[in-house]
């Protein structure tokens, strides 16, 4: 009998030897053949099959998903029919040992990848019947020499997962890079120098150079192997950039025009003359900005907008002591519209009175324009950002009262409407409208604003849009619950206490841990800081040469470390080095204390973590950061001010708060930001201090921790 099968299978194998005919069996045909090194692999294929197979806690071949019928059929026929189809074709048409173990080695990883995801508790349906339907296909495509047909037709991430099996096929490649390219240029384009087909990598290359020409721009200038592969391209557009690159006199600002130049309209000599001027390419800018509104230049155009802003600002903060003459000087060439852009770009950092000159300066170069038709003739582009300023300002009801009330009222409709539809697709929109409520003291518009975000959140539970409707919910609980109630509505924690129990350590010791900067103000207010530390509360330990520690004498125990302001760059190295002393010693403080300019804030930024439960930022401007905050420490309750950080508002804020500490009592800042009050009645104080924000008027990071906690992840 043995005999007989054996000559069957010599006949069939001379059959095929001498026919190029395919053979589409679910099964071996020649199992004899499967030589030692494969058969291992089809030991390790049929381990993970097994392993699939048992973890719905049954081995019968079927793969339970959560009891659902279809999805069940789905991932069992990917797992079981569609890999053992695949081995099949492998085996009874390929002739080559090294391809056949490529291939196996394929479904190995699929498996492998697929086990991992489910045990984890994740699994994308619809992405592994395509990872396993296609390896087939893949595979089968290339033995019959006829895969670029069905790539182009099949493009998606399972494809790209599975291209290495066909990286030496240039059509299939091209086919697949083209659509890629398109959808995730920022991804491949990284990964140019490793593609085999050169005919790709062109390929990606064309599609990423008009969604992110500075990559190109920074390939075309560098040494790196992408720079001959970016030279090499023919595409006009990468040409332009190269262009840019050889004869601009500053290519990171000449980048901004390579559509102009693609286009004809611009030249290099012209482009210098632009990039040469801070004003002219400041307004060229932000005419390019319109220009290209709906692109993906548009992000680039808003990052460098920021930057130079910020020049415009920096200048009018730093002369805040000048007359308005020299102070607003910078800004008295500029049209209404590109002082409306200096504001919603440079809002960061802008002090009040830099806010004010250029607001009044605005008002009067937009006439005889209304405000509304004034923000209808910019597309009302970042009109939410510059509502929200004018709102945190007290200079709303003075845009407002521009325009006709039927007006008024469209545009206050506008401000809450759309907001889960913005062409980023962020929540900036939203967080603007939160940040906002605080400001707006109009009895009659603030109803108008409740009436819409209801409406809207009506619509949207129609509609059943699940992300829109946690917005305007979070929103209108916010408008229309107590702080009281507020927190339990929306499952954070509360807003308005912060618990004693949760800034001790397990040793019942408060840690602080307080950033200073070398900079001249630093010094001083470092000195200041220190020296109101002393018998009978507390005593100061100065013997580190790169921090103090600060530590309670009398109360509970409570212990600061402010590392010490030495020159700059060396107070970054007295900051790091105290903070690997901390981590050496396992002492995770609970308070973080920024106190130092604006623009170094992001250096005490970058050391918050989850373990920071109260955030004391005194920088100017530092409530602008509250999303940053809220990245690493989605509980935290922050202290920040909108404008100027002043020692002699953060002084009695830290005191007040130590004291409490010292008592042993949680921190209730409704009370104690009423008692602070009393110290600040009028005048210039009470202005300083009414810009502080407490962590219960943070309304802008309240709904950040709501929508976080809804179990989206956007922003």
């Amino acid at each position: 009998m043995k005999k007989l099968y054996l000559l069957f299978i010599l006949l069939l194998s001379c059959v095929y030897g001498w026919s190029q005919t395919e053979i589409l069996s679910d099964t071996i045909i020649n199992k004899y053949g499967v030589n030692a090194g494969r058969k291992q692999l089809h030991l390790m294929i049929e381990r993970e099959q097994k392993k699939a197979d048992v973890s719905d806690g049954v081995y019968d071949k079927m793969i339970d998903y959560n009891e659902d019928i279809d999805k069940t059929a789905i991932l069992s026929n990917a797992i079981f029919i569609k890999t053992n189809k695949t081995i099949a074709y492998i085996e009874n048409n390929e002739k080559d040992d090294l391809i056949k173990r490529k291939y196996l080695g394929r479904v190995i990883e699929n498996l492998k990848t697929f086990n991992t995801d489910f045990s984890d508790g994740y699994i994308d349906i619809q992405y592994y019947a395509q990872l396993f339907d296609q390896t087939y296909f893949v595979v089968k495509g290339l033995h019959n020499n006829n895969l670029a047909a069905y790539v182009k037709n099949n493009v998606n991430k399972a494809m790209y997962i599975i291209s290495p099996l066909f990286d030496k096929d240039n059509d299939a490649m091209v086919a697949l890079m083209t659509v890629m390219g398109e959808q995730y240029p920022d991804i491949l384009i990284k990964k140019i120098r490793t593609m085999n087909s050169e005919s790709a990598a062109d390929v990606v290359v064309e599609k990423a150079a008009p969604k992110n020409p500075k990559i190109i721009l920074n390939y075309a200038t560098s040494t790196a192997v992408e720079r001959e592969i970016v030279r090499r391209n023919k595409s006009p557009y990468v040409q332009s950039i190269i262009k840019i690159a050889d004869s601009a006199k500053t290519p990171l600002k000449a980048i901004f025009f390579v559509e102009e130049l693609a286009k004809g309209k611009e030249t290099i000599s012209s482009i210098n003359k632009i990039t040469e001027n801070q004003d002219e390419y400041f307004k060229k800018l932000i005419v390019m900005r319109q220009a290209y509104f709906t692109t993906d230049l548009r992000k680039m155009y808003d990052k460098e907008l920021v930057h130079e802003a910020s020049k415009y600002v920096t200048s009018m903060n730093e002369l805040h002591e000048q007359g308005d003459a020299v102070r607003f000087k910078s800004v008295e060439k500029l049209t209404a519209t590109e002082i409306y852009y200096v504001l919603v770009y440079g809002s960061d950092d802008l002090y009040t009175s830099s806010f004010l000159g250029c607001f009044n300066r605005l008002l009067i170069r937009m006439k005889p324009k209304t405000g509304n038709e004034f923000l209808d003739g910019i597309g009302k582009d970042k009109f939410r950002t510059f509502l929200r300023l004018c709102a945190n300002y007290n200079t709303l009801p003075t845009f407002l009262s521009t325009m006709k009330d039927t007006n008024k009222q469209v545009l206050m409709r506008n401000f809450v409407t759309g907001l889960d539809n913005s062409l980023e697709g962020d929540l900036e929109g939203a967080v603007d409208v939160a940040n906002s409520f605080g400001s707006i003291t109009d009895s009659s518009l603030m109803k108008e604003i409740v009436f819409q975000i209801n409406k809207n959140r009506a619509e949207d539970s129609l509609a059943h849009d699940t992300r829109g409707f946690k917005i305007y919910d979070i929103l209108y609980t916010m408008l229309t619950s107590s702080n009281d109630s507020i927190t339990a509505k929306l499952g954070i924690p509360p807003i308005t206490i912060m618990p004693y129990a949760q800034l001790v350590n397990d040793s019942g010791i408060v840690y602080q841990q307080v950033f200073f900067y070398g900079d001249v103000d630093g010094k001083g207010v470092f000195n200041s800081y220190v020296n109101g530390f002393g018998a009978p509360d507390w005593k100061v330990d100065k013997s580190n040469e790169n921090w103090v520690k600060i530590s309670s004498i009398k109360g509970k125990p409570v212990i600061i470390f402010a590392n010490k302001p030495h020159d700059e760059p060396d107070d970054e190295k007295a900051q790091n080095a105290l903070q690997d002393f901390l981590d050496e010693s396992e002492i995770s403080p609970s308070v973080i204390i920024h106190r130092g300019h604006s623009y170094h804030l992001s250096g005490t930024l970058d050391h918050i973590n989850s373990r920071h439960k109260v955030v004391i930022l005194g920088a100017c401007g530092a409530y602008q950061n509250l999303s940053t905050v809220l990245s690493r420490s989605e509980d935290a309750q922050i202290v920040s001010t909108k404008q100027i950080g002043s020692g002699k508002i953060n002084g009695p804020i830290i005191r007040a708060f130590n004291q409490r500490l010292l008592e042993g009592k949680d921190i209730d800042w409704v009370q104690m930001w009423a008692q602070l009050a009393k110290q600040f009645p009028s005048g210039d104080m009470k202005n300083l201090f009414d810009d502080y924000v407490p962590p219960y008027k943070n309304l802008g990071a309240l709904f950040l921790k709501a929508y976080r906690k809804s179990g989206y992840d956007s922003y």
